[in-house]
């Protein structure tokens, strides 16, 4: 419901609809604080599409593995919308989504670290 609220607030919902193929898809492991104790899988793809003059445009995503995208391997395809102005800047609402889950992870773990540091505190 949220992110069909922020695609209409930004306009993708008025963007060309396309399919884009995967072009390549690559996995890695990443640090998520500066600390390097947290870690999660990425995936990095490239997508390649045809814009309304039949050019072909490609871009790269990233998503961590809580997402569908994740999955996506080369030669797959997915729906995308472009930017009829600038068809080389494209929208795929699961990377919004995946972005949105990674920070809620990592918020609440962060929440439930300090909690129990702070009860862990107060008990001594």
């Amino acid at each position: 419901m949220f992110i069909e609220i922020w695609e209409r607030l930004r306009g993708y919902d008025k963007w060309v609809q396309a399919e884009a193929t995967v072009m390549s898809s690559k996995l890695a492991e990443v640090q998520v604080f500066n600390s390097g104790a947290a870690k999660e899988w990425r995936s990095v793809s490239t997508l390649a599409w045809k814009d309304e003059a039949g050019k072909q445009r490609t871009a790269s995503y990233e998503v961590s593995d809580n997402s569908p995208l994740f999955q996506l391997y080369e030669c797959q395809t997915v729906n995308i919308r472009f930017n009829p102005a600038d068809p080389n800047e494209f929208y795929l609402p699961g990377v919004l989504k995946s972005r949105v889950m990674s920070a809620n992870k990592w918020t609440v773990l962060t929440v439930l670290v300090a909690a129990v540091a702070l009860f862990i505190m107060f008990i001594h």
